[in-house]
Order: structure tokens, then C-alpha cells, then sequence
């Protein structure tokens, strides 16, 4: 990646041609070590347990479920889900290879899209400096939206849509073919198909109106086309156009209690997102004086930096069109003076950082916060998983509201013995009446005993930090029959005659320490 770098210091005796190769060498290893850090994060995200457990059957067989059959509030209210394939994939993946499989999955797609995205600067011409701690600025990005979830496929398809308007396939006759076949791929594997199809409207409208007439022609009219294209693509999924119907509706919905749905606030996500502050900072020069980029990729940039402001779920989505653009702008600007700050530190001193950068990365893949790197691990601080044990242990069923982060987990380990109130997914199989009811109710609300007196709820699983926990502590109706550092378990005294004098008093835990692993 660093070959343009000028090694004039370099004496005839040390090689400059072979210790240039060993130099970009170094430098490539750097950014795979540190996309294979990013990437490997085997933390068990909340949506985990749902992601590899809800599908596994296909649409047309028998074991495919279409109603919500996990909930007691809504058992009958039709399922749209939106990224069925993507979870049918990380279901085979898991049953197959187990954890490792799953892990492996996901640092796959980050390279892929880490690949595409940043190729386009070297086709460029970008120089080698600037190529590595641009990558490296990319990496960083978009590792806040890599955990195991089917819009790591949207980053991906995503990321090949690009390579396509910068190459100008979209004259060649087999694209659309293409485009076709990705389309019906892409709606099914994730609902956010529809970011391609903004990006070609984007893309072609702006070509459009700011390009001479046989300039719009021969790309605006392709880029409309192909978004047509995705448009009846997209109606080839289990759903047809039900599956619009609720694009359409979840889009407008606000939903303040998912952090990553929040609008991006500087100062209170400075700390988790100075990568995305800094990035959109060497974006500017793009957007306000442009040198080297056309106005199609600068509605592009503009209209994907909107996104990640509007939504923090959308960083990773800019990060990629902005690899596509604000290379090769920043090279027009910085690259002699970044190459004359390069050759002043020699050459040896450089392999020497890279390879002692790459081995420390290398380790930090292995050790930082790791108990055992090829396993998705569960941590205990997050998750109630001794809660979840002690439901099973001492049989509990029932109709249960749970604390949101832990409802898939609860599903994948106690379902059908237990149905839940609501879980992570929200508006494909649940009303906003309900979800209103739910968080009404777990953060103490003005209605917060709708959730346990108007609907027939006997169990509560609740984090102890939880609103909810002080107004159940409160009723007389109900029973704490366990404790932990994190959760707590109440049950309907009425419903759970024989579980409390079975238990006689509270079961309090301290937790166990041993590590814990998905699922």
C-alpha cells in the first residue's frame, strides 16, 4: 500500500526496489491486522440469539414461521421478516461450524467489503501514504457497525453497487442481468435493499440536471433504469409487496429507546464516534471544493453523511461511499506534502513501526477482551444468563416480559414454555400499540401497569437498573423469586403457587464467574 512512497534515502546496497516491495508488504499487513482486530469482535450483540435461531426452514417449508408465534401479545399478527435469507445463512453457518463458523462469516464480509470499497484510491492512482491511513480511517469506521447481523450483506451488495457506478457497468448489456439476480438477493437478505435503490435515484438524478444532455443520457438514464430494476426485483420475496408496506411504515418510525437509531450528537458520541467525526471532517473538501469529483458523488457523499447525522446506524453506510470519493480528493491536497513528510523518516524505521504495529494488533485480535477468541462469548454483566438458567432449572412457564436486550436470548432458551411481551424485532411482528404498552411499562410510565394487569402476563425478567423493577418490587401481587447482580425474576403470586413454595423465600445469586458462550 506504500509503494509511492519516495525512497531516495534508500542506498543502492540495501535493494530500494526489493525493501519498497517489503515496505508495502509491511504496510498491508498493518491494515489486515487491524481489520482482522475490527472484524473479530466476539461479543454477542443483543439480536444474536435471533439472527441465527428465527429461520431455519425455508419459505416454502413447513418449519418457516409466518405468524408471531414467540409472542403471547400478538401469536397471530403476520411475521414480515425482512432479512430471512441473511438469518437462514447464519443458521446453516452456525449448525455447521458452530461459533467459529459464525466469526468467520462475518471477518469474511468485513474483508470484502474492506477490499471493494478501498480498491477504487488504487486504481486512482491515490499515493501510498495517504491509501494507508485512509484505510486505516475506514476500518475504524465501519467497525461500529460490524457485529453478526444481516446488514453486514447491505455493506457488502452495497459496496459492489459503487464499484459498478465508478466503473461505468452500467452501459454493459450483463449488468442488468446482474442487477436482477442482486436485487432479489438483496431484498431478501436485509431490509435496507433500499439504500441501493436511493443511491441509483441519487446517482442519476444528479447526473441529470447537472450534465450536458448526452452526458445525462449515457448515465442518468442507465442509473434510473437500474433502480427501476431493484424496485421490481424486490417483489420477488416471500412477502411480495407486503414487504413495502412495512419498509414504508418502519422507516417513519422514531425510536429513542435503540441508541443506534439516535441522531449523532458531537458531544455525547465524540468518544464512540471521533473516527466518524474526523472522517467527515476530510470529507468537506469534497463537498464544498471539489478538484477531482464529479457532482454525482458528491450528492452521494452529502446524502450519506445526512444519513449517519439522522441516524448513527448509518456511520458505516457513509464510510463506504466516502472510500469511494474522498481519497482521491485529499491526494489532489495533501499528497506531495504527505509524501515529503514519508520520506523523511527512513525506511527501516518505517518497516520497524509496521511490523511491531501489525504484531501488537495481531495480539490484541487474540487477547483484548477475549476469553476465548473463536467462541461468541456472553458477557454476564450484560446478560442474564444465570437468570435465564434458573428459569430453566426450576421449570417456569408462562407469559413473560422481559428486559428488551435479553427477549431473543429468552426465546432461543425457553420458548414454548415461555412466550414473550416484545422483542428486537419490533415492527416486523409487533403493533405500535404494543411496543408503546411494553416501554410504557419498563420505563415506568404513566400506563406502566397496562403491560401486567391488561394482558395476561405472569413472569417479568427485568434488569435491576430497570424502572420497571422498582414498580414491581412495589406490588403486593407479585413475588421476587430471584436475584442477581443484573436481573431479577418476579412471577403472578396467583399463577406460581407451587414454584414459591417449592422455593420457600428469595433465591439470591452473586453470579458465576466462568466464562459464558452463545448461545
Amino acid at each position: 500500500m506504500l509503494t509511492d512512497i519516495h525512497l531516495s534515502s534508500d542506498s543502492p546496497r540495501h535493494g530500494p526496489v526489493s525493501r519498497n516491495r517489503l515496505l508495502a508488504v509491511c504496510a498491508a499487513a498493518c491494515v489486515a491486522c487491524f481489520g482482522l482486530f475490527q472484524f473479530s469482535n466476539n461479543e454477542a450483540d443483543v439480536d444474536l440469539w435471533g439472527n441465527v435461531g428465527f429461520v431455519t426452514s425455508l419459505p416454502w417449508q413447513d418449519g418457516y414461521l409466518r405468524a408471531n408465534t414467540y409472542s403471547f401479545t400478538e401469536p397471530d399478527r403476520l411475521w414480515v421478516n425482512h432479512e430471512w435469507l441473511a438469518q437462514y445463512v447464519y443458521n446453516a453457518v452456525f449448525r455447521c461450524c458452530g461459533n467459529a463458523g459464525l466469526l468467520l462469516v462475518k471477518i469474511l464480509l468485513g474483508f470484502l467489503v474492506l477490499g471493494i470499497a478501498t480498491a477504487d484510491s488504487a486504481r486512482s492512482n491515490v499515493s501510498g501514504p495517504l491509501r494507508f491511513l485512509f484505510t486505516l480511517l475506514f476500518v475504524s469506521t465501519i467497525g461500529y457497525g460490524f457485529s453478526t447481523r444481516p446488514h453486514l450483506f447491505t455493506y457488502l451488495l452495497l459496496a459492489i453497487l459503487l464499484v459498478s457506478l465508478r466503473r461505468d457497468w452500467l452501459r454493459k448489456p450483463a449488468f442488468y442481468p446482474a442487477c436482477l439476480l442482486g436485487g432479489v438477493l438483496w431484498a431478501n437478505l436485509h431490509g435496507a435493499f433500499f439504500i441501493g435503490i436511493i443511491t441509483l435515484l441519487v446517482f442519476g438524478s444528479a447526473a441529470f440536471f447537472t450534465r450536458t444532455h448526452t452526458a445525462s443520457t449515457r448515465r442518468a438514464l442507465p442509473a434510473i433504469a437500474a433502480a427501476c430494476l431493484l424496485i421490481a426485483a424486490s417483489s420477488l420475496n416471500p412477502y411480495g409487496l407486503m414487504l413495502w408496506d412495512f419498509i414504508s411504515d418502519a422507516a417513519g418510525r422514531y425510536r429513542p429507546f435503540l441508541s443506534e437509531w439516535a441522531m449523532f450528537n458531537p458531544l455525547r458520541d465524540f468518544q464512540d464516534h471521533a473516527d466518524f467525526l474526523l472522517l467527515g471532517a476530510v470529507s468537506l473538501p469534497a463537498l464544498v471544493r471539489p478538484k477531482r469529483t464529479g457532482p454525482e458523488w458528491r450528492c452521494l457523499l452529502a446524502a450519506s453523511l445526512a444519513a449517519a447525522v439522522l441516524m448513527r446506524r448509518n456511520i458505516p453506510i457513509f464510510a463506504i461511499v466516502a472510500a469511494f470519493v474522498v481519497p482521491a480528493e485529499l491526494d489532489a491536497r495533501v499528497s506531495r506534502p504527505l509524501a515529503s513528510l514519508a520520506a523523511g523518516v527512513s525506511t527501516s524505521v518505517k518497516i520497524s513501526v509496521l511490523t511491531a504495529s501489525a504484531i501488537l494488533l495481531m495480539g490484541a485480535v487474540f487477547l483484548f477482551n477475549k476469553t476465548h477468541p473463536a467462541e461468541m462469548e456472553v458477557p454476564r454483566d450484560k446478560y442474564a444468563v444465570d437468570a435465564i438458567r434458573f428459569m430453566k432449572e426450576h421449570n417456569i412457564r408462562g407469559n413473560a416480559v422481559i428486559f428488551f436486550d435479553w427477549a431473543e436470548m429468552a426465546i432461543w432458551h425457553l420458548y414454548p414454555d415461555c412466550r414473550v411481551f416484545l422483542d428486537g424485532r419490533f415492527d416486523c411482528a409487533y403493533s405500535r400499540e404494543t411496543s408503546k404498552v411494553y416501554f410504557d411499562f419498563i420505563y415506568a410510565g404513566e400506563h406502566a401497569s397496562r403491560a401486567i394487569d391488561g394482558y395476561p402476563t405472569d413472569i417479568a425478567l427485568l434488569h435491576v437498573g430497570n424502572p420497571a423493577t422498582r414498580t414491581m418490587l412495589a406490588r403486593n401481587d407479585w413475588a421476587l423469586v430471584y436475584n442477581d447482580p443484573i436481573a431479577c425474576i418476579f412471577v403472578r403470586k396467583s399463577l406460581h403457587t407451587d414454584l414459591l413454595e417449592k422455593l420457600g423465600s428469595t433465591v439470591t445469586s452473586e453470579g458465576s464467574r466462568t466464562p459464558a458462550y452463545f448461545p
